[in-house]
Order: structure tokens, then C-alpha cells, then sequence
């Protein structure tokens, strides 16, 4: 009996001594939750703000490829229309009429090339291959003029069909930037006759 009667104060001086180290234990859990706490809510606030920076980064593009996609159109229409008036002749394409229609210059995109990765990667892939598609045209327009010290010229497919590529092939992920973005006015279908019409009978006269 003299026993059982000393096992209460027994087990208080155990845990008195054991005091320490449980406070430390809990102090610990403590720190343990506070941290994963304090994880979840920056994780939930760099969500955030790498949703916001997606929509202010396809905001930004969206509106320069609504631009390049029009001067785009633009520019194969002028092509195309010159060529099936003119053919190729020595002042079809003079450097007047080709300064006329070139490509306005760049200015978000290659400022922007750099985050075009947090986007989602089909995307990306797609807005990469409109401006690589509209530089080809580019580059192309200004080999159309005459060079005497060229023996050749250069077909206007050489140009409208990088300028179609990027106009036509851009939509898809254009309805993708809109969505995202919350774009209410969708950019749809360009008017492409006169460039259409120049690249079938181009294609015709090299088949020939």
C-alpha cells in the first residue's frame, strides 16, 4: 500500500523533470506548423502573382500581334495585288512601294521574349512561331526589288507564305490569349483575297 501511495508523487517528479523537454518539443511542433503556415501563403501569394504576370504579359503580346497580324495582311494584299497587276518586272517592287508596306517596328515582344516562358508552352510555342513567321516575311519583302547585281529574282511566295502562315495560323492561340486575358473582342478572319489569288498563280507558274 505504502507503495501504490508513492507512485502519484513519483510520476509528477518524473514529469517535472521531463518538463524541459517537452516544452521543447512542443515549441518545436509550434515552429513546425508556423513554417509550413507561412509556406502556404507565399506559395499562395507567388501563385497569384505569376497569374497576374501571365495576364499582363499575354495583354501586353496580344495587342503588338493584333498590329504586326494587320500590317501583315496588309502587306501580302499589296504584294499579291502588285504582282497579278505588274508580274515581275524590273520596277515592280521599287523602294518606295516596299518601304510603304514594311512591318512596323517591334517593340514589346523583344522586350518581353524573356517571360514568354512562364506562359503555358503550347503558347508560347505558338507566339514564337508568329514573330519568327512575320521576321521571315520581313526579311524576304526587301529581297523582292531588282538587283542588277543579281542574276535572279526572288518569287513573292517567298514572302506571302510566311505573311499567310503567321496571319491565319496565330487564331488559335490568339482565342487562347483572349480567354486569358479576358479579351471580349475576338480578332477574327483577315481579308487575304488578293494575297491568296498571288500565291495560287505563283505556284501555278513554277509548276509550269
Amino acid at each position: 500500500m505504502g507503495d501504490a501511495r508513492m507512485d502519484g508523487p513519483a510520476i509528477y517528479v518524473e514529469l517535472k523533470a521531463w518538463q524541459g523537454a517537452i516544452g521543447s518539443l512542443l515549441g518545436f511542433g509550434a515552429l513546425i506548423l508556423g513554417a509550413l503556415f507561412n509556406f502556404h501563403l507565399n506559395r499562395k501569394r507567388d501563385e497569384q502573382l505569376r497569374g497576374e504576370e501571365v495576364i499582363a504579359i499575354t495583354a501586353a503580346i496580344y495587342s503588338e500581334i493584333i498590329i504586326i497580324r494587320r500590317s501583315l495582311a496588309r502587306m501580302a494584299n499589296a504584294v499579291g495585288g502588285r504582282y497579278l497587276s505588274m508580274g515581275l518586272r524590273e520596277d515592280t517592287f521599287d523602294e518606295h512601294f516596299l518601304k510603304g508596306i514594311a512591318l512596323p517596328e517591334l517593340r514589346l515582344y523583344p522586350a518581353l521574349a524573356s517571360k514568354v516562358g512562364v506562359l503555358p508552352s503550347n503558347l508560347a510555342f505558338e507566339i514564337v512561331s508568329f514573330y519568327s513567321r512575320a521576321e521571315e516575311a520581313q526579311t524576304w519583302l526587301t529581297r523582292l526589288r531588282e538587283d542588277e547585281t543579281r542574276p535572279y529574282s526572288y518569287g513573292v511566295n517567298y514572302v506571302l507564305d510566311p505573311a499567310l502562315e503567321a496571319v491565319n495560323g496565330v487564331l488559335s492561340a490568339l482565342r487562347i490569349m483572349e480567354k486569358t486575358a479576358v479579351i471580349l473582342d475576338q480578332a477574327g478572319p483577315l481579308d487575304l483575297k488578293r494575297a491568296v489569288s498571288a500565291q495560287s498563280f505563283e505556284r501555278e507558274q513554277n509548276e509550269n
